[in-house]
């Protein structure tokens, strides 16, 4: 399988067997999929590869194995997702979502983001912000970033989802 879906040979004929071919907006799908993939895992090995001479917050560097992690695999999994189920897309959609609150809820300690302002709240980055009796301030650029965070770990999540449920379902036709 390439990295672009089980399309076939080079000559871009779809697969024997297959009566259709990919069309304009499977194909468009795969290649925004290789392009952020691809970006995420230049961006995040360039940033560790800057950070070297130093050491820098558990958060930054957990963001960045994230984005290295969830970028290698956009660029590597063709139809990853496919036998996920139900419960794999709920689960990795309970991460993106519970991840973004409960980073959002606590007050943030963290060294990056919004220093001046009192109150912080957002992990791995801070993205809303107020200070004592103010009013709230929404940092759009961060806000984006830890979406992409808490997205990949949902996106992780439901991988394994995936490759749980197609162990399972090997495991149970070998018996029977």
């Amino acid at each position: 399988m390439s990295a672009v879906g089980d399309l076939g040979p080079a000559t871009g004929r779809a697969a024997a067997g297959s009566d259709e071919e990919p069309g304009l907006w499977r194909s468009f799908g795969a290649g925004l999929r290789l392009l952020v993939g691809w970006f995420s895992v230049a961006i995040a090995l360039l940033n560790l590869l800057v950070e070297l001479d130093r050491v820098p917050d558990r958060a930054y560097l957990l963001f960045h194995a994230v984005l290295l992690a969830g970028g290698a695999l956009l660029v590597s999994l063709g139809p990853f997702a496919a036998g996920a189920g139900p419960a794999g897309w709920s689960a990795g959609g309970a991460v993106l979502a519970g991840g973004m609150i409960a980073g959002a809820l606590p007050l943030s300690g963290a060294v990056c983001c919004m220093t001046t302002y009192a109150v912080r709240h957002g992990y791995p980055f801070t993205f809303l912000a107020r200070h004592d009796g103010g009013g709230w301030h929404v940092d759009s650029q961060h806000l984006l970033a830890d979406l992409l965070f808490w997205g990949y770990a949902g996106l992780i999540v439901l991988v394994l989802a995936a490759a749980a449920r197609r162990a399972v379902r090997h495991h149970g036709a070998a018996r029977g």
